[in-house]
């Protein structure tokens, strides 16, 4: 399989090398966790969510560029990620294909501590908590409905 050299191989992953370095320089020191754990954490999300995330996508052209996301992180504001229209081309998995935007959110709001209320997103921030032995960072949103 042949790839860019602008990606680096990480457990089973190709990691864009912006992302790569932002996991190394920013994300891991902030998180107190080896960038390592990092990708394992990601690859497994990977395997367990990708699928079914990509199962949901529908607008085939709806991709966060890796460079905004990168920079909303620097500057502690991410977007919403809705996962059922958004990839990144940040990370790909062992087939080369683009990772659902919101699997990569989710590990990194929970390793930042980031609130997220996604609907759909919740099986996936439970995971990343659960893998990442961090507090979930997913919030519901409750809609007050009252009885007239």
């Amino acid at each position: 399989m042949q790839t860019s050299s602008s990606f680096t191989q990480q457990d089973g992953l190709f990691i864009n090398s912006h992302f790569h370095q932002f996991i190394e320089q920013q994300l891991a020191p902030l998180a107190a966790m080896p960038s390592d754990d990092i990708y394992q954490v990601l690859a497994t999300l990977v395997d367990e969510f990708g699928c079914t995330c990509r199962k949901t996508k529908h607008n085939a052209d709806d991709v966060l560029d890796v460079q905004t996301l990168l920079n909303a992180y620097q500057h502690n504001n991410h977007p919403y990620c809705n996962v059922d229209s958004q990839t990144t081309e940040a990370v790909l998995d062992e087939h080369c294909c683009q990772v659902p935007a919101i699997i990569v959110v989710a590990l990194m709001d929970t390793l930042s501590g980031t609130f997220n209320t996604d609907q759909d997103a919740h099986a996936i921030y439970h995971r990343a908590a659960q893998l990442t032995n961090r507090a979930c960072t997913h919030r519901v949103n409750l809609v007050n409905v009252s009885a007239a």
